[in-house]
């Protein structure tokens, strides 16, 4: 993992664009996500800038008047990084850099910079570089990328440690090794679920920092590295979750969490990691139940759950963080809507019997269709 500690933080500028006025609030609520996210990567943020106009701007995104607003703010203040809530083109990125004559990056390539810093172990490293490669290639141009634009820090790291490939052909070769490294280790977790048929499989699933972690060490006491802040897990982890009703062992799985506009290198690199979530019998969906709006974020996981071939499978939702609920009718609301789910406190250890009970509830109904069918 990278250590930031050492050098002095950049000094972020955050910009947004919203194409209708009635999206405003949620392009506020994803500027204040992006600003998690750049502190995650180790950026402190000076400002905050959203603009609303009818349409993005080709060449931009943002009007040109604004981009040479925001270059009198980078100059006047000091600022290392103008980081994009919404994905440039190359050529955006360039014409962009020509008016403000700052880093300049976007909402993917700051997550991905944000899982190369988390990248502990072999798997995640691979997964965590293929997805950087993939993203970064279709933007070399000629037969490379002139880094030192970018001057070192966030969107320029790559995992352990080492600075990103930058040769066109280096880096299609690079590819297509990583992409058989991911083979093998898929073809070994495949052995591994075949071997795990007498088992009862769940994981863990949902928005990023919604209390996945937490809940894991509580349903199987285990003490797994717990942090408040984005995508602190990158690697599936596996525990007992000990139950003395059923006749086979319950394991529980933890996993990546998800986000909102999802880079699909990343989903297409982590093929092998979300593999758990394919291979579970109950999926459990960990909802922060304070992060708003709620809804939006229950439909990004969804969406995502979808799309690597989970969207069929069992589901117990649960609401995570009810302590810190000031107003009742939250949970009622969210109990009329989700009259399912489970509401829980990973932090005050409040509703995890519930749950586990829930768990067990569920395989046993599975063993009575097994019997029926046997018969």
């Amino acid at each position: 993992m990278y250590s930031i500690s050492e050098k002095k933080p950049e000094k972020a500028l955050l910009v947004g664009v919203c194409t209708s006025s009635q999206e405003r609030w949620h392009e506020l609520d994803r500027l204040e996500e992006l600003q998690k996210l750049a502190e995650a990567a180790g950026a402190n943020v000076f400002e905050k800038i959203l603009q609303i106009r009818p349409s993005y701007d080709p060449a931009y995104l943002i009007g040109k008047g604004k981009a040479f607003e925001i270059q009198n703010i980078c100059e006047q203040f000091g600022i290392d990084v103008v980081i994009f809530d919404q994905d440039l083109s190359p050529s955006q990125v360039r014409n962009l850099e020509q008016i403000i004559k700052c880093k300049i990056i976007d909402r993917t390539e700051l997550i991905l910079d944000i899982f190369a810093q988390h990248a502990e172990t072999l798997e995640a490293k691979i997964q965590v570089e293929l997805a950087q490669l993939l993203y970064r290639l279709p933007r070399l141009a000629g037969k490379g990328i002139d880094l030192s634009r970018l001057g070192g820090g966030i969107g320029t790291r790559g995992p352990g440690e080492k600075k990103l490939e930058v040769d066109r052909r280096k880096i299609k070769d690079r590819i297509n090794h990583l992409k058989r490294e991911l083979e093998e280790i898929e073809k070994t977790r495949e052995l591994h679920y075949r071997r795990r048929r007498e088992i009862y499989k769940v994981t863990l699933v949902g928005y990023t920092n919604s209390g996945k972690s937490s809940i894991m060490n509580l349903l199987t006491k285990s003490n797994l590295p717990v942090e408040d802040k984005p995508f602190s897990t990158l690697d599936a982890t596996t525990r007992i979750m000990y139950q003395k009703v059923l006749p086979k062992p319950v394991v529980v799985s933890d996993t990546v969490g998800f986000i909102e506009d999802i880079p699909h290198h990343l989903i297409a690199s982590f093929k092998a990691t979300l593999g758990v979530a394919r291979e579970a019998d109950v999926l459990i969906h960990v909802i922060d139940i304070t992060n708003e709006p709620i809804d939006k974020k229950i439909q990004t996981v969804e969406s995502v759950l979808s799309d690597i071939g989970c969207g069929d499978k069992p589901i117990i939702k649960v609401f995570n963080k009810t302590d810190l609920v000031i107003e009742k009718n939250v949970i009622e609301r969210l109990r009329s809507n989700y009259p399912d789910a489970l509401f829980v406190s990973a932090k005050l250890k409040m509703g995890i019997e519930e749950l586990k009970n829930e768990i067990i509830r569920r395989f046993q109904k599975f063993e009575e269709l097994s019997e029926s069918w046997k018969k």
